[in-house]
């Protein structure tokens, strides 16, 4: 980072999760002490304990929860291990995520072929990944240590899926970012093929690189010599073989086509999201967003090469354009999630999946539904609880250094606010919340309010969040900076708890400011976004004056059959505009690609099946067409199964094909989480991330 700041990130794509976010007290603990390890739970709430189990701070103690809802009963725990002396603080959310001595992670679950029946179901693994976590931030301070926790921990009592048993998408493994103050790494992990232990390995971001992670592996051919730039379990080698996964005559060990699952055609939501963040971290790095499901192919320039593990940002990178990362949509690239069918006529983000045999009988199954050419999947998404950005600060006292920012729902449609791990409590408006009732006092209900209302028209609402979103961050960049470096004067002259004491005020001042800010907000664009009209002249004489009113453009209407049969257009017009492409889905090899989409990225728009044009030319997208004007040109055409494109181009200049052009970003790995890691001062490296995704 510019700053010199380690960043991990974390957009938790989780429309069930518990979206709290707590403060997990550091602890003293007796000689003899035990640490108990509790089932994995992700909805509301995540942890219910006595007084005897308490572990996780008094949010989570019998009685705080909202019995009104449903009555939960307390959870006991599932297995203990030996308790330390003493244990860190740290800050809390669906996953950990920073503790006091500035360690981070950021989080994206992948699938793989190995799983673990957890002990509560009557298997033999004892760990999930939020467990691990939690130990590693209790424990450790450094990146490396908390690794080598994790791993030594699963190995020693075994480690199970996110849910439990595997299911047949076998969501069963997982990706981290471990990051402290001069290191960043991700990790991987999977159960072994005993169901009682696990295999896993570490590889460090390089200094000035960026990673992302987008529910898959990312750590390919490692070399477990090399310790300063490798961990791994032992077995990970022997795990392969003995499970058929790897046949060492066959080539080099690659630790994602091993362990991994190919995810065939919804491979693409995986890959472009990292396609996204690098190219947005370098605009003129030659990477395609067209490859297969494990990115065996589109960079370098003949775009034979594989995807890398982590690119060299162009420039170094600033907190803003990491929180730009987080929620990005595609904007101006040919994937714009504003652009298609499925975003309606007023260029919706939220794309919805067809229901499923659970919901009717008529809906998909899951073989079905891998079919799907699926549609993108964007880094920020409806889905999202919350998007984290840990911030680890080397050049500042532990106290001030380690903050995360939180942007409570879809990052598109919220601000980020301050959480310092050393701060006694979480602010109260992003905690005792859950998605069971609307509050109007919490950070995560204002945006989502904003973000439902305001996406019926997005494409015309997006530049009013974008604008506001600007004005409360600059306001709280403004006022940390002061209140930081009181702090660090407070700490020099001993003061700790008085520099803990206006950290703690100005979280807990700023987050609560954020709510009414954006309730203000929401209030301002009710008047002036409403039915099918935007007030942009509120102060016309008259209100018939005052609007300017939201129609549909020409694709839409040929589309739904406003002249008669789907996709016929005008009869003042030759011919119709063309339907813009839900999807571009991913192809096994770039030959394959370029047999199905000949003419790449230029492909843009097609017609109704039964409509064609007299001769092929390029399409126009409707965008550029006026209204009620005719410029002569014409859609590509369809003739049987095949639709005629624009001659093919060289992939080659995907840099600039994709460049940056015209959009505020942000961020989403299922789960999106990526690391970056910037070289200081006196060569000390310091991480900064922009994904996990990513939880993408």
């Amino acid at each position: 980072m510019a700053d010199g700041s380690v960043i991990s990130t974390h957009n938790n794509d989780c429309q069930e999760c518990d979206i709290r976010i707590t403060h997990v007290p550091a602890r003293d603990w007796p000689n003899g002490s035990k640490r108990p390890i509790f089932r994995e739970r992700t909805p509301y709430p995540r942890f219910l304990q006595t007084e005897e189990y308490n572990i996780h701070g008094p949010e989570y103690l019998v009685g705080t929860e909202d019995s009104s809802i449903y009555p939960w009963q307390a959870q006991d725990p599932i297995f203990f291990i030996d308790q330390v002396k003493h244990t860190y603080a740290y800050t809390m959310g669906s996953y950990p995520l920073q503790n006091e001595k500035q360690l981070s992670f950021g989080e994206s679950t992948c699938t793989t072929s190995m799983w673990s029946t957890p002990s509560w179901l009557g298997g033999k693994a004892n760990f999930n990944v939020r467990s691990l976590m939690e130990v590693a931030l209790e424990r450790c301070e450094t990146a490396r240590c908390a690794i080598k926790l994790m791993g030594q921990l699963a190995e020693d009592h075994g480690f199970y899926c996110v849910e439990g048993p595997a299911t047949e998408r076998a969501d069963c493994s997982e990706a981290l970012t471990v990051s402290d103050p001069r290191e960043v790494w991700i990790f991987h992990i999977n159960a072994d093929d005993t169901h009682e232990s696990a295999v896993w390995v570490a590889q460090r971001v390089p200094d000035d690189h960026i990673s992302a992670l987008a529910n898959q592996f990312v750590i390919t051919e490692i070399d477990v010599e090399d310790t300063e730039n490798y961990l791994a379990s032992k077995n990970v080698f022997e795990v392969a073989i003995r499970a058929n996964l790897w046949d060492p005559s066959k080539g080099p060990f690659n630790y994602l086509k091993a362990y991994g699952i190919d995810e065939g055609a919804m491979g693409h939501g995986i890959t472009r999201r990292v396609w996204r963040v690098f190219t947005m971290a370098d605009p003129s790095l030659p990477l395609s967003p067209f490859t297969d499901a494990y990115g065996s192919y589109g960079f370098g320039k003949d775009g034979n090469k594989p995807y890398p593990f982590s690119i060299k940002p162009h420039k170094p990178l600033h907190l803003q354009d990491i929180m730009a990362m987080t929620r990005d949509n595609y904007d101006g690239t040919p994937f714009d999630m504003t652009e298609g069918p499925e975003a309606g006529p007023f260029g919706d983000v939220i794309r919805s999946a067809p229901n499923s045999k659970l919901v009717n009988e008529d809906g998909l199954d899951w073989p079905e539904y891998k079919t799907l050419a699926f549609p993108n999947r964007a880094i920020s998404i409806w889905r999202t609880a919350y998007s984290a950005i840990t911030q680890s600060r080397a050049n500042l006292p532990d106290e001030v250094g380690a903050v995360t920012w939180i942007a409570p729902y879809a990052p598109h449609h919220s601000t980020f606010v301050p959480v310092y791990a050393s701060a006694p409590t979480a602010p109260s408006s992003l905690t005792n919340t859950t998605q069971h009732k609307l509050d109007r006092s919490k950070n995560y209900w204002a945006h989502c309010v904003v973000g439902n209302y305001l996406s019926r028209w997005y494409k015309w609402t997006i530049g009013d969040v974008q604008s506001f979103q600007k004005q409360m961050e600059e306001k709280i960049f403004s006022a940390q900076s002061k209140i930081e470096a009181s702090a660090v004067k407070a700490i020099s002259k001993d003061n700790v708890d008085d520099a803990i004491g206006r950290l703690s005020d100005f979280q807990e001042d700023i987050s609560g400011d954020m709510v009414a800010e954006w309730w203000d907000f929401f209030w301002a664009m009710t008047a002036k976004y409403r039915d099918i009209y935007k007030v942009t002249r509120p102060n016309s004489e008259s209100f018939l004056n005052a609007p300017d009113f939201i129609g549909y453009e020409r694709w839409w209407s040929e589309m739904v059959g406003f002249w008669g049969a789907p996709g016929k257009a005008s009869p003042m017009r030759k011919s119709p505009v063309g339907i813009p492409p839900m999807v571009f889905d991913a192809q096994k090899t770039q030959d394959d690609f370029d047999k199905k989409y000949p003419a790449g990225a230029e492909t843009k728009y097609f017609l109704h099946p039964d409509f064609s044009a007299d001769e092929p030319s390029p399409a126009v997208a409707p965008s550029r067409i006026p209204d009620g004007d005719d410029d002569g040109s014409e859609p590509i055409r369809n003739e049987g199964d095949d639709f005629v494109r624009p001659p093919a181009r060289d992939y080659s200049d995907t840099a600039t094909l994709f460049g940056t052009g015209g959009f505020l970003l942000g961020f989403a790995l299922a789960t999106v989480g990526f690391c970056i890691w910037k070289k200081y001062t006196d060569k000390q490296g310091y991480a900064t991330i922009p994904d996990s995704n990513f939880n993408l």
